[in-house]
């Protein structure tokens, strides 16, 4: 018995009319916006060409402005990971003033006192952010009450670490919040012209019956290049 090869059983890909990245959407609804503006005998009784074409730009102005957004927090993930660092390296530095001055078995009764928590059979900074910031307030504290500001991991290398962990912590969720919102805008906006954009093309086969494909091209609908 003779069996269809994988190509003759897979069916071809039939590709959509409308682009499922943000990037390409926005370029469609632009070019649609302005073709529909430029022809505006064909209509709709529930959209009008001026209100797609306000929100085609509203939909490209709200994605650029997410994109802005977003394009910060590499950054500010990238200052964070670098602090933690130096904070742990430091760490490790005090709990020597520590058991130097209070002698091995009775350090850990101090770790407290300086943000240090038990985690895992070892003792550590915590890793939530809003908590290591506490965390590094008691740590300045600590290193004043217990004698230690003058040491290489004292005042002068805590103090500055505290402030700039604080500051990276709210600027990333300063910046995360504002994505988030960026992003409900934007999809809100998209599910609107996704409903405009299918109708049109329902206009466009139903006033095009044989060159419906053409004119779909000529309006920016160009599936081949998403």
């Amino acid at each position: 018995m003779e069996t269809k090869s994988n190509s003759e059983n897979t069916k071809p890909t039939k590709k959509r009319n409308l682009p499922a990245a943000d990037i390409n959407f926005g370029n469609v609804v632009t070019n649609v916006s302005a073709k529909w503006m430029a022809n505006d005998e064909l209509t709709l009784k529930w959209l009008t060409a001026t209100q797609f074409e306000a929100d085609a730009t509203s939909f490209n102005a709200t994605l650029e402005t997410r994109l802005q957004k977003g394009a910060l927090r590499p950054q500010l993930t990238q200052s964070l990971k670098t602090l933690d660092k130096e904070i742990d390296n430091a760490l490790s530095y005090v709990k020597g003033y520590i058991t130097d001055k209070y002698k091995k078995e009775n350090a850990p009764s101090y770790y407290a006192a300086f943000g240090i928590e038990h985690k895992t059979n070892k003792y550590v900074f915590p890793l939530d952010q809003n908590k290591r910031i506490a965390a590094l307030k008691l740590m300045i504290e600590a290193i004043t009450v217990h004698g230690f500001e003058d040491k290489e991991y004292g005042l002068l290398f805590w103090t500055p670490i505290s402030a700039q962990y604080s500051t990276f912590v709210g600027q990333a969720s300063a910046v995360d919040g504002q994505v988030a919102v960026k992003v409900g805008d934007k999809n809100e906006l998209k599910k609107s012209l996704k409903k405009g954009l299918n109708a049109i093309i329902n206009l466009l086969k139903a006033n095009y019956p044989d060159t419906y494909k053409h004119e779909l091209r000529d309006w920016g609908f160009q599936k081949e290049k998403y």
